[in-house]
């Protein structure tokens, strides 16, 4: 746990105790106050990277690699790292989705195509995660305002088996 207080964006209503982040406008008819905010953990990058954006190690290598070669194909990338083709190719595909790379199709002479993949500029890679990270954070904000004491319960139950949506959640110990 950090011990410093950080001046976050977050503000609390002195009326009805909602809290917001970001938004200092009235709530209950009363201005809301600014709170100082210390986060449970602070993050670090790799944890937001393979938490909130789903970018595991072998990803983030991949990723450099493209960085760094400016433009290969999944078999390129492979050779390079020494990593399975076919893993190299989820990665891919996975951090085009996210929007930190770019594909295309190359034409091959003899026929055919192979996918080019290349880095997008690392200005609107932070842009894009930006825009993620909020994403995710109205998400995670909308679940932790409907905890109850209902739910977790049955996430300290959760044994990882069954069609229970919450089960499989990871507790550490």
């Amino acid at each position: 746990m950090s011990g410093s207080h950080t001046n976050s964006g977050v503000y609390v209503c002195d009326e009805c105790g909602d809290v917001s982040f970001g938004d200092s406008s009235s709530c209950c008819d009363e201005s809301m106050s600014a709170v100082e905010a210390t986060p449970v953990e602070s993050p670090d990058l790799a944890v937001v990277l393979r938490d909130v954006f789903g970018i595991s190690e072998t990803g983030l290598k991949v990723c450099l690699c493209l960085m760094e070669d400016g433009e290969s194909t999944a078999s390129d990338v492979a050779e390079r790292l020494g990593i399975d083709r076919s893993t190299v190719g989820r990665q891919l595909n996975h951090l085009t989705d996210i929007g930190l790379l770019d594909k295309r199709q190359r034409l091959l002479k003899d026929g055919g195509y192979v996918n080019v993949y290349s880095p997008v500029p690392v200005e609107e890679v932070r842009r894009r995660l930006t825009v993620g990270l909020y994403a995710w954070m109205e998400e995670a904000l909308e679940l932790v305002e409907h905890v109850n004491r209902e739910k977790l319960d049955a996430l300290a139950r959760a044994d990882g088996e069954g069609d229970d949506e919450q089960a499989g959640i990871y507790w550490d110990g």
